[in-house]
């Protein structure tokens, strides 16, 4: 399926505002309502918009450790491993990943004490060979999900 630029401006005021009612879209973008309401079905029918999904403030929660995991893993464990993983309420988003590493995980906690924990706890599972870990100091473009 094929997007134009009505449904991309569409759908990056989404983006900003994700609960916009869409008389403001349409206000917004000089359309009727009923063109917004068409356009919001056909995207959200082809799977170009999956769903809606509240983005947290984890400063506010008190988390605010965020770090990168890379994980080698012999490819005989990768499945279990990252199933395993998947379920994990501190793992926010698992990654596929070529090059030194196979797996990319992205973890935010609330205490350094934390990531420790998880390191020597949770990643100490048969199959995983090498852990690389990245602290997150600071960014010059915020995660759209996190805000961190």
């Amino acid at each position: 399926m094929s997007i134009d630029g009505i449904d991309m401006k569409i759908i990056n005021l989404l983006r900003k505002d994700g609960r916009m009612p869409y008389v403001e879209i349409a206000r917004t973008l000089g359309l009727h309502e009923a063109t917004v309401r068409k356009r919001m079905s056909k995207l959200k029918r082809e799977g170009i918009i999956e769903h809606f999904t509240p983005i947290l403030d984890y400063h506010k929660l008190g988390r605010v450790i965020k770090a990168f995991v890379g994980m080698r893993i012999q490819p005989t464990k990768l499945k279990e491993i990252t199933d395993h993983l998947s379920v994990h309420p501190d793992i926010h988003v698992l990654y596929r990943t070529t090059g030194d590493m196979d797996v990319l995980a992205e973890v935010i906690f609330e205490k350094m004490e934390d990531l420790q924990r998880f390191l020597e706890k949770e990643l100490e599972l048969e199959g995983i060979t090498t852990t690389d870990v990245m602290i997150v100091i600071g960014s010059y473009k915020k995660c759209p999900w996190t805000g961190l």
